[in-house]
Formats: C-alpha cells, structure tokens, sequence
C-alpha cells in the first residue's frame, strides 16, 4: 500500500503542472470571450460604417460627433471601443 501511495505521489509530482485545470479552463475562456468580443466589434465597425456614409449621402455631412453619431444610430451600439473622427468620417477600432 505504501508502494502504491509513493508511487502516486511520485506521478503527481512529476506530471504537475504550473497551473491548476481550472486556471488553464478560465483561461481557454478569457481568450474565447475576447476573440468573440473583437470579432463582434469588426462586424459592429463595418456596419456603422456603412451608416455613416449613408448619414452622408442623406445629410451632406458627416455626424458632428461621435456623440451625435451614437444618438443617431440609437439604442443596440456600443461606441465605447471605436475612435470617430468627424472631418473624414472615419471609425477605427481602438
């Protein structure tokens, strides 16, 4: 029994690893969250995009702000991870 019991803990020390499984488990989940969020804010970019030229196409001008632009898409965008630049009509990912 003890045999066992050594070689167990022998095992256990020589295949341990840095990190527990359920830090490597939030981990593998961090990442998936954060490649989903920037793969949903590239197509959230190319759509207001899209509605920023047609702002231009209907008003002869680009929105004043990224405020105004916020107001006039309304509610269901988050702007928050976006640069607006009013002169060029310009929307990056920050």
């Amino acid at each position: 029994m003890k045999g066992i019991l050594l070689a167990c803990l022998i095992a256990l020390f020589f295949t341990g690893c840095d990190r527990s499984p359920v830090e490597e488990t939030a981990q593998e989940l961090t990442a998936s969250y954060e490649t989903s969020r920037k793969a949903a804010a590239e197509a959230s970019l190319q759509a207001i995009q899209r509605y920023i030229r047609s702002y231009r196409a209907m008003n002869g001008r680009y929105p004043g702000s990224i405020e105004e632009l916020e107001r006039s898409l309304g509610a269901g965008y988050d702007l928050e991870p976006y640069d607006y630049d009013p002169d060029s009509g310009s929307l990056t990912l920050r």
